[in-house]
């Protein structure tokens, strides 16, 4: 009898994976393995009582489908970890380091060389694709936030300007004598430029541009998200689906960057 068939004795006895893994010296992704091919889960056995077992059909999501998918890989365990493990973290040292347990200097060489592989690569791509998909997230989504961001302006969010004031003469209690204003030594009126800036209403504006709002020593910050970086974005994501035989027309006006207080 093979392993996989004295396994499913176990299984049916109510054994648990874990179990089964240490008793046939396998690794608990071989235990599932061999649970999606060979047994019939039909009937489970669970302290020496048969019962139906009743599963409900469901559509498995598309990230667990794609777990599975990985577990059948012909990548090592230790490859299919740090696969699951960098698309947690993104840090190919720190998803080796975490991994195989070994020095920094280690990692920090075998890690990125790792991630260059091509079986690892292709599983990386596959299961961020089908994150995407569960999430109900397109590149057209993505292209919707860069347009935003690449043409968010500083003037959207503040309103500022200037005007001129009078320095007038002041009367004994101090109140302004508005006929009579104070001149320089040419005899001109003496007027100061004073400017102004505020804030407009946050229920009045799109605040997915603004990157964050801080008080400075000056007063407040805000600072929106690079607009070169974005239109960068766009014009990958736009020759990505030219190469894809999709016609995508984004039109961006020609402005300078305006991130500022």
């Amino acid at each position: 009898m093979k392993k996989y068939e004295e396994a499913e004795q176990d299984y049916l006895s109510g054994l648990k994976y874990k179990d089964i893994a240490d008793k046939y010296d396998v690794s608990l992704s071989t235990v599932k393995q061999w649970k999606r091919r060979y047994w019939n889960t039909e009937n489970v056995t669970t302290d020496k009582k048969v019962t139906k077992k009743v599963t409900k059909v469901t559509q498995p999501k598309p990230i667990q489908k794609a777990i599975d998918e990985l577990s059948d890989s012909e990548l090592t365990d230790k490859q299919k970890a740090f696969v699951l493990e960098y698309l947690h973290i993104s840090n190919a040292t720190q998803a080796y380091i975490n991994v195989y347990d070994v020095t920094y200097e280690i990692a920090n060489k075998t890690g990125p060389r790792l991630l260059v592989n091509v079986g690892i690569q292709n599983e990386i791509e596959r299961l961020r694709k089908a994150k995407l998909q569960e999430l109900s997230v397109g590149v057209f989504d993505l292209m919707e936030d860069m347009v935003v961001e690449a043409r968010a302006d500083i003037g959207d969010y503040i309103d500022f300007g200037k005007n001129n004031q009078t320095v007038y003469e002041r009367d004994e209690s101090g109140e302004e004598i508005t006929n009579r204003p104070e001149t320089d030594d040419d005899g001109n009126p003496i007027i100061y430029r004073n400017s102004w800036l505020q804030f407009k209403d946050k229920e009045k504006v799109d605040t997915r541009p603004i990157k964050s709002i801080k008080m400075g020593k000056d007063g407040p910050v805000v600072e929106l998200y690079d607009r070169n970086k974005a239109r960068d974005k766009l014009i990958d994501m736009l020759k990505g689906e030219q190469n894809s035989n999709v016609n995508v027309n984004i039109v961006l006006p020609e402005q300078e960057d305006n991130n500022g207080e």
